[in-house]
């Protein structure tokens, strides 16, 4: 790795962890106890669960007093988040959606957002991603972050691995050109860091990443649309995004280059900060279950159910927020209109009137449906990139012979009230 190159990912760390402590406000490092306590004595609570911690809010990203709720128990959440008539979205927007001009789907509702979505769905639907996780993903993984570290014998595997390929791969689906050492990937996950760090309950923090966030939205702007309209002129057919983007009609029409490039870069914002956190959560719970690593290493069939399983007992997102469009009732509880609620993903993912044994990482649970992407029509669409990335980093991973935690620093710990993930992994194997 060049010297700018190392200069990048030191910068992409540094953001990484900033997301990090805006989302951990004053909570514990381990909030599990504390939401089984609530999601049995109060599964509808009165107040914000994130604000209560000093941690931003979907619920309210822009802190203006609207009442908030917050629902711990799986039936309720998985209720709410199907029902988009009842229960709308674009309260997610609030925050950071000034810094991508509010072109972000997770905050459309009705005819708007079913008119996106179903324009893009196809490009992220199963088939295609399986069919370039072979012929794309696996290569790039392979060639630039495995086959690099294995002959080291130890890493930090959150920042030689979980940081850098999610948005690796993610550039290279999107059709950007190859930039070498990675320069220009680094750079472009470290302006979606910066505007997911924007919001901030502290006043003198949002002073300084408020406008932070906006000049990333910007810059992230201004590198990506170069890209598309020199894709655009070059007349390049290939099976990426942007090629399906520039092709695409609705309505009659074709998208503008600058559209595009509002698409993309309001994707770039979930396409890596997510999945590198939950691959790193994935590592440190099949090293606190060896039974479990092993029969997975033995066993590559079983690196989805891993995979299901981390996500579910620690999910990154750990909350998701609605708001009421009439009167509602939630476990007898009344929501009024214009009520806001965080819907508490970690307490449901948990929650033992679902889930035998919930706090157990347990490779063979019966199958429910999974909570950590979201659910309904607002479900994640990026979540078989997600999925398949993390199955191919871990496939090739488990490949080092010993793998196993470094006993000289220390062990790695999952904290965050949301966005949850840790700050290190370090590993040893015989190289």
């Amino acid at each position: 790795m060049n010297e700018e190159a190392a200069t990048n990912l030191d910068e992409m760390a540094h953001d990484f962890l900033m997301v990090s402590e805006t989302y951990s406000g004053t909570g514990p490092a381990n909030p599990y106890p504390m939401l089984a306590e609530l999601r049995e004595e109060e599964p509808v609570m009165d107040g914000d669960i994130l604000a209560r911690f000093g941690v931003p809010s979907q619920a309210d990203y822009a802190g203006s007093g609207r009442p908030v709720m917050t629902v711990f128990r799986y039936p309720d959440v998985h209720a709410i988040l199907r029902d988009s008539t009842n229960w709308k979205s674009y309260i997610m927007a609030d925050g950071f959606g000034a810094a991508v001009d509010n072109l972000l789907l997770t905050g459309m509702d009705d005819e708007e957002h079913k008119k996106y979505r179903a324009l893009l769905a196809p490009a992220f639907a199963m088939p295609v991603i399986a069919r370039l996780q072979e012929t794309m993903m696996r290569p790039i993984i392979q060639r630039e972050y495995t086959d690099k570290l294995r002959p080291k014998g130890s890493a930090d595997l959150v920042r030689e691995l979980a940081l850098p390929f999610p948005v690796r791969v993610v550039y290279a689906l999107f059709g950007f050109p190859d930039d070498g050492d990675g320069d220009t990937v680094m750079k472009f996950a470290s302006w979606a860091l910066r505007i997911l760090s924007g919001p901030q309950i502290d006043p003198a923090k949002l002073a300084v990443t408020g406008p932070a966030a906006m000049d990333a939205g910007q810059q992230l702007f201004d590198h990506v649309l170069p890209i598309v309209r020199a894709r655009r002129a070059s007349g390049d057919e290939r099976e990426d995004l942007i090629s399906f983007m520039q092709n695409v009609e609705l309505e009659g029409q074709r998208f503008t280059d600058e559209e595009i490039t509002g698409f993309v870069r309001m994707l770039l914002l979930a396409a890596a900060e997510t999945t590198s956190r939950s691959f790193a959560n994935l590592l440190i719970m099949l090293f606190e279950n060896p039974e479990a690593m092993e029969k997975v290493r033995a066993d590559r069939s079983l690196i989805n159910k891993a995979i299901t399983e981390s996500m579910r007992l620690d999910p990154v997102a750990t909350n998701l927020a609605r708001i009421a469009a009439q009167d509602m009732e939630v476990c007898g509880v009344t929501v009024p209109k214009g009520t806001a609620v965080t819907l508490s993903i970690g307490a449901a993912n948990r929650d033992p009137s679902t889930y035998e044994r919930p706090n157990d990482f347990w490779l063979e649970r019966p199958m429910r449906p999974l909570l950590s992407f979201g659910f309904g029509p607002h479900i994640c669409m990026g979540m078989h990139i997600a999925r398949m990335e993390m199955a191919v980093a871990l496939d090739l991973l488990l490949d080092f012979p010993n793998l196993r935690l470094d006993p000289a620093h220390p062990h790695p710990v999952i904290r965050g009230m949301h966005m949850r993930g840790a700050d290190a992994v370090h590993a040893i194997w015989d190289a």
